[in-house]
This record gives structure tokens, sequence and C-alpha cells, in this order.
């Protein structure tokens, strides 16, 4: 477990074995890659209304608030899958190893951004693959028809992937996560600080589009601290988290607002 605390911020970070990872090169910075994919650390931090106004004060006095919206805050809204069998939430439960999740995200809930994703976990590293998707193919993958993958224009792509999963276990909606996002980044180190906020379930629809979905508040957490980043954390960064006491926690919004609806009877 990872523990900031006191006047000093402590980063303990466990040895990362892997004999599939090489190392190499890419703009001047080492990045890790297992299978094809870039690896990045991902630490989770459960965080107070205070304390995050504390940590949002400090984080933009040295870093860069993300391009893509006003202060780097904007809404995220996806759809998360999941195949008959449950696997992405059982294995999230478990905490295994490795493990994976698919999903349709948008932003600010326009249907001119919606981005198809695969984010993989190995271990404390963490990935993804991903492709923009036309709001006709979104409707097609939530009715579970990938037909218009086999075309060839999206062999080797995550769509492909996704359909085999679709056709060996029917990968269908799960649930609908909501919340309000502040990005901060920082070019040494690739890093990326989040904070993200306002968690809530969609329900009534599978359609993070439709009218039809109303949001229900997740009140288990109050706001999520994220921190990612390539090889290395700069210590001026790590030293922003001092003097706050934030333990991490391997939450989860897909859990968290998978278990809103199945509390309220809306999902079993």
């Amino acid at each position: 477990m990872l523990k900031f605390t006191g006047g000093y911020a402590i980063l303990i970070l466990r040895l990362f074995k892997m004999n599939a990872i090489i190392r190499f090169l890419i703009a001047g910075r080492d990045v890790m890659i297992y299978r094809e994919r870039a690896l990045r650390h991902e630490y989770k931090f459960p965080a107070t209304a205070a304390q995050c106004e504390i940590l949002r004060e400090r984080f933009s006095a040295v870093m860069t608030p993300d391009a893509h919206g006003e202060n780097g805050c904007y809404r995220i809204t996806s759809v998360y899958l999941d195949d008959v069998y449950r696997t992405a939430y059982n294995d999230k439960l478990i905490g295994a190893d490795t493990r994976k999740k698919y999903r349709i995200r948008t932003y600010d809930l326009s249907e001119k951004l919606l981005h198809f994703e695969c984010k993989y976990k190995d271990r404390d590293m963490t990935s993804k693959r991903g492709i923009w998707i036309s709001p006709e193919q979104y409707y097609s993958i939530l009715r579970g028809d990938y037909s218009f993958v086999w075309s060839g224009e999206y062999e080797g792509t995550i769509l492909e992937d996704a359909s085999y999963s679709n056709s060996l276990a029917l990968l269908r909606p799960s649930v609908i996560v909501d919340y309000k996002r502040q990005a901060f980044i920082n070019p040494e180190g690739n890093v990326r600080f989040t904070i993200d906020s306002g968690f809530k379930a969609g329900a009534f629809s599978d359609d993070m589009l439709s009218q039809s979905v109303r949001y229900l508040p997740v009140e288990n957490f109050t706001a999520v601290i994220e921190i990612k980043y390539d090889d290395y954390l700069p210590s001026y960064l790590m030293d922003l988290l001092g003097g706050i006491e934030l333990r991490q926690d391997s939450v989860s919004k897909f859990i968290l607002c998978h278990d809103k609806l199945t509390s309220l009877n809306m999902r079993t």
C-alpha cells in the first residue's frame, strides 16, 4: 500500500517483474512495453473535498491544465461492457493480477466523441487500446452486433478483439458511469494527475446518449485522485502530495456504479 503523510511524500513502488517486458526509447524517455502496449503506472487515492481543494491549488501552480476543457475540467461518461460470466466485474473483485475492461467513452455527452477502448491491468501497471467509432457503430455494439468489424477494415484493432470476446461470451452493456474530471499534465515523465468527483450511475437505459437515462449519485466516495506516469514520477511532483494523508486504494468507478444499481435492485 502506498501512503503519503507528514511533511514528506513517500512513494514505495513494488518491483515489477515480467519477462515479456522490453524497454525502448520513445521521444527521449524509457517506456515499458508489454504485448505491444505501452505500460503506465497508475495509483488511486480517495480524497475529501477539502483535500481536493488543496491539491487543486498545488497542481495548478506547477502543472498544465489538460487542454480538452476549461481549466482542465470536463465530463466523462462511459458504458462499460461485460460478458455473461461477469468476467470484468469478478476479476476486479478478486484482484486478478491481469484483467481487462471494455468500455465506450464520450466526453461532455458528445456523440461526435465516442471512443471504444479496452483498459488492461497488469499488476501495478495499466495500458489502453482504443479507436474512435461512429454513432451507428456505437448503437450496433450496444445490441451486440459486431458485423461491421468483419469487413477487414478493423483487422488488428481492439474492435476485432472485442468481436471475438462477443462471439465467445456475449459482450453487453453492464453499467453507465458518469463523473467530472479535472486533469493536470507534466511532460517530464509524461505525468498526469486527475481529480475525479461527482460519481453517478446511469439507470433506466443502457444508452448513455439517451434522454431517458437518470443519473443516481454514488455516495461511497467524494473524490478520487489518480496519478499516472510512464517510467518515473519527478520528486517535485511527488512532493505536491506532502502534508495530506492519502492512502492508496484500488477503488473502481465501474464497481461503485454497478453496486449502486445492484443495491437498488436495478442490476443483478
